[in-house]
């Protein structure tokens, strides 16, 4: 295909996303013609109180499963696992659920084998796979289920297992803050319009409100084209008063990039 075919030629994304994602989402976008801005929203770090962390590893054989719901939360748990000189071994007695592809990857790179990941990607998914896994949810009784995670994040899924009787046990092992972000490279930003916005966690859309402004991001939003990965991200542009154009059927960095792409070939035609 050549230059002029490619249907984001002659326009802006922004990308408003982690680290974890800017390289595939900025390299897809590319690849389809746009000149891409990274906007990097969030910024982690391990937790620093880790009393209640350290408290799950030394019991570690007392779960069943561990249910990872990103690849931070790998990360900073094998992390922690690796500085108190704990065996990752110690992880194949437990069954070990990754919400989605990535964070299976990141898992299965660091050893450490997944024995489930839900169809779809959101801690429902989770809830629907373990379901059909148990023949039901109330099978999860009694059980102990580990849930390394960010500091501050959705509560639903150890509601949901606690409400059927399963001991969760919620970890945090990092939190999300906002990073510290150059005056003029800001300004420079709010200088122009891109063309597309795109959105991979309802923390990037309410951290790219906080960095901007709230008069500021909310008109960057309402001139944009905006792309959101995943039905709770959108949810969280629509709390701004922004409905997503774009969402892909999975909640995934190439299911985001074909959406993104169908809907410029479609527009384009």
């Amino acid at each position: 295909m050549s230059e002029h075919q490619l249907p984001l030629t002659h326009r802006t994304a922004l990308v408003a996303c982690s680290e974890a994602k800017s390289g595939a989402l900025s390299a897809g976008l590319r690849s389809l013609g746009a000149e891409v801005l990274i906007f990097p929203v969030i910024s982690t770090k391990g937790i620093a109180d880790k009393r209640v962390l350290d408290a799950a590893l030394d019991g570690l054989n007392q779960y069943s499963w561990i249910i990872f719901t990103s690849t931070y939360g790998v990360r900073y748990f094998l992390a922690r696992m690796e500085e108190r000189n704990i065996a990752r071994d110690r992880c194949r007695s437990i069954q070990v659920c990754a919400v989605g592809p990535a964070t299976a990857a990141a898992l299965e790179s660091a050893g450490v084998g997944v024995s489930l990941v839900p169809r779809d990607f959101v801690a429902e998914g989770i809830l629907s796979a373990l379901e059909e896994r148990y023949g039901g949810l109330h099978r999860l009784a009694g059980l102990r289920i580990l849930l390394p995670r960010a500091k501050e994040a959705r509560g639903l899924l150890p509601r949901a297992l606690a409400a059927v009787g399963a001991l969760v046990d919620v970890v945090p092992c990092y939190e999300n803050t906002l990073p510290e972000l150059d005056a003029d490279w800001m300004r420079s930003v709010l200088a122009r319009t891109p063309d597309l916005l795109v959105f991979t966690s309802s923390s990037a859309v309410n951290n790219f409100i906080a960095l901007l402004g709230g008069d500021d991001g909310r008109k960057m939003l309402s001139r944009a084209t905006v792309a959101a990965l995943g039905p709770i991200t959108a949810r969280a542009l629509a709390s701004f008063g922004k409905q997503a154009e774009i969402l892909p059927r999975e909640n995934t960095i190439p299911s985001l990039l074909d959406a993104i792409r169908l809907h410029y070939l479609t527009t384009s035609s």
